[in-house]
């Protein structure tokens, strides 16, 4: 008996198994002759898969198929049959409107779908049908008339806001597409997210920035009609960020951080985002802002320090460096410390002060003391530790103590070994090997830095590998390349007049040819950090048109993009160069980045962008 029904149960899954490789077949089929437009067939096989699965997709195909041959009497006819078996699904009663409407029959369609509103009743599910069965025909208005009934019927439970918006945004209704995504954000400001996204893809994808001011100006008036909606304020907010304006994002900032007793969380992050993006003037206003707060402020001590690496960054950004700031800085850091003590909170300003004292103010023996007390000090975190040993090791270094630099970079190793400043370190000994002449043995330390978790170092040790590969073997006495590399450890010890010596040196010797095109593009680089663009400008166009074919002809046109960019705003020469970065080098390191920024500033796409330039040694 057993047997029996086994082979009972066998033979029903057979066929089961059967009919679904069948179906799949003939749905195959179906869909590959409503592509080929043979619309007849495709109807038969639609019309067959319905009645075997009793699955709407397939009939709406088959309407569909109907419709496209003209057969809109069998159309309708069809339709009615399933109607009198569902009458309570809306889809088929719209579809049958659809059809009245492509036989011209107007005052049947507009019965019909005067029916299907009058008929919708408190029941999210079949409102969602009616809505989308009416955008499928693109039947907007209906559409609309079907969610403000929702609305009504449904009252608090769900509102229909966000469909109403995307709605809206179909007809390119844009005042009212904002109006309801901020009566949503004031009924309901947890779903500020997903407003932040849909605004994102919808009013900044908009080559027409009016969209923009639109939502401005609306989210203004409603901050006016809604002064307790705090949502409304920090969507503004968000909305100032997206374009990079610090100031009025700050305004609005500060407004809710007074108002509410914040603790300026908000403002010190605006503060970081304005730094980033160079906008000093912005991040000092957020930074002093906490400061004003007091020592006991629970942002106070990074406000303090990032107020003064703010003013570092400032001094330093500046055409032409003014020595009396420095000096001026130098004295707020040493106040600074002296009232404070060397601690985790306030390692960034000794550091800073370090840096000022040995690279700007020629004050090493000072630099070189105070980098000792803090590491002596054991009020810092072990990464803290770790940078300030190698920061000493970089002013040893700059003193031609290679011993002590090379001991400090090793204990920096040794003491993180799995961590990326481990990483950073080991590449400091590379450098250091290149700048002695000792190519052979930077050269084994980048190959095994190729593989680092960071990709700043990982892609410099590539460069340093690939750089020392490429040029060991042509000079066999090194001559030049030891040139080349006392060029480049005068320029890491801020010596920019004997680094042009040597690079001059090599551009007027005719055997160096080979190292002409790097040599270029390191005094290229050297005028651009001493701000002589247009003499930099010429030397970077002289490696992309005279070396085309070598590495350094791409490092150029990504440079020449920069300068345009974000120095001399330029757009139309910096979107020149990145064009010439993705089409004729589209394999290189660059080329994605180019094509992203390229699109950023054609307007296809909006996007913070960090301006801050990446630093390539090679």
């Amino acid at each position: 008996m057993i047997k029996y029904l086994f082979l009972f149960f066998f033979f029903q899954i057979s066929i089961w198994l059967f009919a679904q490789n069948t179906d799949r077949e003939k749905q195959e089929l179906a869909f590959e002759y409503f592509r080929n437009k043979e619309y007849d067939k495709s109807a038969t096989l639609f019309n067959e898969l319905y009645l075997s699965q009793r699955n709407s997709f397939f009939f709406t195909y088959y309407i569909q198929s109907l419709q496209l041959l003209g057969l809109y009497e069998e159309a309708e006819k069809a339709i009615k049959k399933e109607i009198k078996k569902n009458p309570a699904d809306l889809s088929f009663k719209i579809m049958l409107g659809n059809v009245y409407k492509l036989m011209n029959q107007l005052d049947e369609m507009k019965k019909i779908y005067d029916e299907v509103l009058k008929s919708i009743g408190p029941n999210q599910s079949q409102i969602f049908q009616a809505a989308n069965m009416f955008l499928t025909y693109q039947e907007y208005n209906y559409a609309e008339q079907v969610y403000l009934k929702g609305q009504r019927l449904l009252k608090n439970s769900y509102n229909f806001r966000l469909e109403l918006a995307n709605l809206y945004q179909i007809q390119k209704l844009y005042p009212k597409m904002i109006d309801e995504y901020l009566t949503l954000l004031i009924e309901n400001p947890s779903i500020i997210q997903v407003v932040q996204n849909r605004l994102q893809q919808s009013v900044y994808n908009q080559e027409d920035k009016t969209l923009v001011e639109l939502l401005q100006s609306k989210l203004i008036q409603q901050i006016q009609k809604n002064p307790d909606a705090t949502i409304l304020s920090e969507f503004l907010i968000w909305l100032y960020l997206q374009q990079n304006l610090f100031n009025q994002a700050l305004t609005f900032a500060i407004s809710l951080d007074k108002r509410f007793n914040e603790d300026g969380s908000r403002i010190y992050s605006i503060g970081q985002t304005a730094l980033a993006n160079k906008d000093y003037n912005a991040a000092l206003k957020a930074f002093q802002y906490i400061v004003q707060k007091g020592p006991r402020g629970a942002w106070y001590f990074e406000a303090k320090s990032d107020y003064l690496l703010t003013l570092y960054y400032q001094i330093l950004d500046d055409k032409n460096i003014d020595k009396n700031k420095i000096l001026e800085l130098e004295k707020e850091l040493t106040l600074y410390l002296s009232t404070t003590g060397i601690n985790k909170n306030t390692f960034s300003a000794g550091k800073i002060l370090a840096q000022l004292k040995a690279f700007y103010l020629n004050h090493t023996d000072e630099a070189i003391d105070l980098l000792k007390k803090m590491i002596a000090s054991n009020a810092l975190s072990l990464q803290q530790f770790n940078e300030a040993k190698i920061l000493l090791g970089d002013i040893m270094l700059m003193r031609d103590d290679v011993w002590e630099a090379t001991l400090l970079y090793t204990q920096v190793e040794k003491d993180s070994p799995n961590e990326p400043i481990a990483h950073e370190a080991r590449y400091k000994k590379a450098m250091l090997a290149y700048y002695t002449g000792d190519f052979l043995w930077a050269q084994a330390q980048a190959n095994v830095l190729k593989a680092s978790t960071s990709k700043l170092i990982a892609n410099d040790a590539f460069a340093l590998s690939q750089f020392i590969d490429e040029n060991i073997e042509i000079d066999s006495t090194q001559q030049t390349l030891q040139t080349f590399s006392k060029a480049d450890f005068f320029v890491f010890k801020k010596q920019d007049s004997l680094a042009l010596l040597c690079l001059d040196s090599i551009l007027n010797n005719p055997n160096a040819y080979t190292l002409h095109d790097d040599a270029m593009l390191k005094k290229a680089d050297i005028l651009t950090s001493l701000k002589l663009y247009e003499q930099a400008i010429v030397l970077y166009d002289s490696v992309l048109n005279h070396f085309e074919r070598e590495v350094t002809a791409p490092i150029a046109a990504y440079k020449l993009a920069n300068i345009y960019q974000y120095t001399l705003n330029n757009k139309e020469l910096a979107m020149k160069y990145l064009e010439i970065l993705f089409n004729k080098y589209p394999g290189n390191f660059y080329s994605n980045e180019a094509r992203r920024r390229y699109r950023i500033l054609r307007g296809d796409i909006i996007e913070d962008f960090d301006k801050k330039e990446p630093t390539f040694a090679f």
